[in-house]
């Protein structure tokens, strides 16, 4: 139950950093809180690995895409890059993020019924 904890640990730093980095105001500390957010969640899942509940799978490099496409898009919100739109980025990198918790949790529950 533990290990729950740091789960929402990490939903909640992502969603406040997010919310942070959208209004513009403490830009910095709401971009330490998303990555906060995203090791905890990483942490999760590692421990999940280390415990047998989930093999990793071609799932991760979902995550691994919707992160590089979502820091991406934080990186070209500051003024002076050439992307027209970083907002795509980011809701693409989340998409990909929502893909793969959907297929994480799938698998860690048809572990639980055999």
């Amino acid at each position: 139950m533990k290990s729950k904890y740091l789960l929402f640990a990490g939903i909640i730093s992502l969603g406040s950093g997010i919310l942070l980095r959208a209004l513009n105001t403490l830009e910095y500390v709401g971009l330490s809180l998303i990555i906060f957010g995203v090791v905890c969640k990483l942490i999760y899942i590692l421990a999940k690995i280390k415990s047998g509940d989930y093999k990793p799978g071609i799932e991760l490099f979902g995550l691994g895409l919707g992160l590089l496409l979502f820091f991406a898009g934080l990186y070209c919100l500051d003024p002076g890059h050439l992307f027209l739109k970083p907002v795509y980025f980011i809701v693409l990198g989340i998409t990909f993020k929502i893909i793969f918790i959907i297929r994480f949790i799938q698998i860690i529950r048809s572990g639980k019924k055999n």
